[in-house]
């Protein structure tokens, strides 16, 4: 509950209604608030002027007093009856007397505010004569009401009462409210108060004398009352204290394991390699369930044995024994398969004494003295169970159960996840090297196609250089033959040679060097390269250039081959006095991105629909031999790998560079 108003204004609508209510005042109380609720005297509280109440539940008691006396004027009535009786509460009375006059009090108007009130902050605006104007500023953090208004108006209307005086002429002249930024009343003293005011001051140092001698006889009697019941409410928080401290030692160390297997659930939790959560879970039964020996015993994948996973205070010759350990879950008289079929511990005093198997080679071998057997049980499942000896030869205290019990499923949800992790790595494992087989498998079927197609783009022109070296000696001297001849194999080689070429460039892997270049020189260059054979067929080359776009980073060789490629590709599929447009922009239009594109377009026929997906293919062309660049169909595949390394992507059926 906020502190925002003094019980003084609550202690006076209460008073009001007990007078003029007959002394009933049930209908103000209870579902305030839940603090004041609880108390065992809401009402004492709530006219206490020491204490302090929310705005709400001052707004709350008006309505209420509204609606039992069927006046929406209450609150301003309230105030009148607060001041003129012992609602006001001596301690204000004495405050607002020292002041000795109305007009001194209202140019303290603010401290006196400050000491009842947090809601508001109050403007003396004008003082002059007979009149003044006062602004409240109410804080719209605070959920005051029209009544609290009501109220202060009638406190300012009827506060010179304190000193004898008749009450002033007040009018509020705006509202809060009803939509205003503040209320604003404007008073008028009448002129009789003047001399009541004169009149008061000779009396004034008497009056609050006697009154400050009567509110320390009244506190006194109120101190000694409360000192009476804070003394019975020590007796008994004594008594209390005398019957909790005997359990309080034992309390705190169960909170403090409690705790501590709080803090140790969240830690094996978060751990997913099984044997580090093994050491952990083993630790911590070691030191929090003060577990001298344990171990640990899953079902097995096929759900047909239990098996040994983990052990502490064993020998190593006795965990070596064990290690292989078996149990049939269909061996229904074992302790451990018994646990697992009820899902229920089981706890053995003295295993010496008991119907235990002494024969069985478990018992023999971990020779328990008193055996504790839980479920790990990870929802209604349970995958597993705990074993735990006695410590030190004795039996299991109840309090070591207990803590194993709580601890237990926690121990199961790890050790499930944990081997849930392991069971994801080794599938993720097998699947790497299947994908690792797959990759394999891959490229030696692309290897195998790229020979094919390479053993048949050399098998041609190195048939027609056999076929010229075979027919060399009968026509030696034939100097047409020997002309013809001489340049269809020279040109054959050529071929071959370009081929050879074109495969290094596509399988040696020359590292990308980004560094600054002007990407519009690099174009013009280009152009200016394949320049003789675009005026060949009257082919025009037009560059549209984005002004903004000056030096960037590129690797400028590989982004040569790229656009020579594609303009050789343009020349070749533009008919004769045909157009080739070169465009660069920023992505999206943006200035500030830092990506570029490089558009080239022309007006020829295009790539078929169905060939599009296929244009960046090692090996794919739709033309045999070209008079600009000969080769096997490795320019766009290159080219496409180029500006895959500088962060581009495809779009249109070309790659778009990222940040070139």
């Amino acid at each position: 509950m906020e502190k925002e108003t003094s019980c003084i204004n609550s202690r006076a609508i209460i008073e009001y209604a007990r007078h003029f209510n007959n002394g009933e005042i049930s209908f103000l109380l209870g579902d305030l608030d839940p603090a004041i609720d609880a108390l065992a005297d809401p009402e004492k509280y709530l006219c206490d002027p020491n204490n302090w109440i929310s705005c709400t539940i001052a707004s709350i008691l008006y309505k209420r007093a509204r609606l039992i006396f069927n006046d929406e004027g209450v609150a301003f009535k309230i105030a009148k009856h607060s001041i003129e009786n012992t609602a006001l509460g001596y301690g204000q009375r004495i405050l607002i007397k020292s002041f000795w006059s109305y007009k001194r009090a209202l140019r303290n108007v603010q401290k006196l505010n400050d000491k009842w009130n947090r809601n508001k902050r109050v403007e003396l605006v004008v003082f002059e004569g007979n009149r003044s104007i006062i602004r409240l500023h109410w804080n719209p953090q605070m959920n005051s009401s029209k009544d609290i208004c009501l109220y202060n108006k009638g406190a300012y209307t009827f506060f010179p009462a304190v000193w004898g005086g008749k009450p002033l002429d007040v009018k509020e002249v705006c509202c809060y409210f009803e939509g205003a930024p503040y209320c604003e009343y404007h008073l008028k003293f009448p002129v009789r108060n003047r001399w009541h005011e004169i009149i008061s001051r000779f009396f004034t140092s008497r009056s609050v004398l006697e009154e400050t001698i009567e509110e320390m006889e009244t506190d006194k009697r109120v101190i000694d009352e409360k000192y009476e019941e804070v003394n019975r409410l020590n007796e008994k928080l004594y008594k209390k204290y005398n019957e909790v401290n005997y359990l309080n030692d034992e309390l705190k160390q169960k909170v403090n394991q409690l705790q501590a297997i709080h803090n140790t659930g969240k830690a094996i939790l978060s751990v997913l390699d099984l044997d580090q959560l093994l050491a952990i879970i083993m630790n911590t039964l070691s030191n929090i369930c003060k577990v001298d020996r344990s171990i640990i015993m899953l079902i097995d994948k096929q759900e047909e044995y239990l098996v040994y996973l983990y052990g502490i205070g064993i020998s190593e010759d006795t965990r070596e024994n064990i290690k292989d350990y078996k149990i049939p879950l269909d061996r229904v008289n074992n302790i451990l398969v018994r646990v697992i079929n009820k899902g229920h511990s089981e706890y053995i005093p003295d295993v010496g004494n008991s119907n235990l198997k002494k024969e069985n080679e478990l018992l023999k071998k971990a020779d328990f003295s008193a055996v504790y057997v839980v479920p790990l049980t990870t929802g209604s499942r349970v995958i597993g169970v705990i074993a735990a000896d006695a410590v030190k030869g004795n039996e299991i205290s109840r309090e070591t159960r207990e803590t194993l019990e709580v601890f237990a499923p926690q121990i199961a949800i790890a050790i499930a996840n944990a081997a849930l992790y392991q069971e994801l790595q080794e599938q993720m494992e097998e699947l790497k090297q299947s994908q690792a087989l797959l990759s394999r498998a891959d490229k030696l079927s692309y290897l195998g196609n790229m020979a094919a197609r390479l053993a048949h783009e050399i098998k041609n022109p190195m048939w027609a250089i056999q076929t010229f070296i075979r027919m060399v000696p009968e026509n030696l001297h034939d100097k047409e033959f020997m002309g013809a001849y001489y340049n269809i194999a020279l040109e054959e080689t050529n071929r071959v040679n370009d081929l050879i070429m074109e495969l290094l460039d596509l399988v040696k892997t020359k590292e990308t060097k980004f560094e600054l270049y002007d990407i519009h020189d690099l174009i013009n260059k280009m152009v200016l390269l394949v320049s003789p054979q675009s005026k060949e067929k009257d082919i025009e080359i037009k560059t549209r250039f984005d002004s903004n776009i000056r030096e960037i980073l590129l690797d400028s060789e590989k982004m040569k081959q790229v656009i020579l490629n594609i303009l050789v590709n343009g020349i070749e599929a533009v008919p004769e006095r045909g157009l080739i447009e070169i465009i660069t922009r920023r992505h999206n239009g943006s200035p500030n991105s830092d990506k570029v594109i490089v558009e080239i377009k022309d007006n020829g026929k295009g790539i078929p629909a169905d060939m599009i997906n296929h244009i960046f293919d090692p090996y794919f062309t739709t033309k045999h031999k070209s008079d600009l660049h000969s080769g096997a169909g490795l320019g766009l595949f290159v080219s496409h790998k180029n500006i895959e390394e500088h962060g581009g992507w495809r779009m249109a059926g070309y790659a778009i560079p990222d940040h070139v």
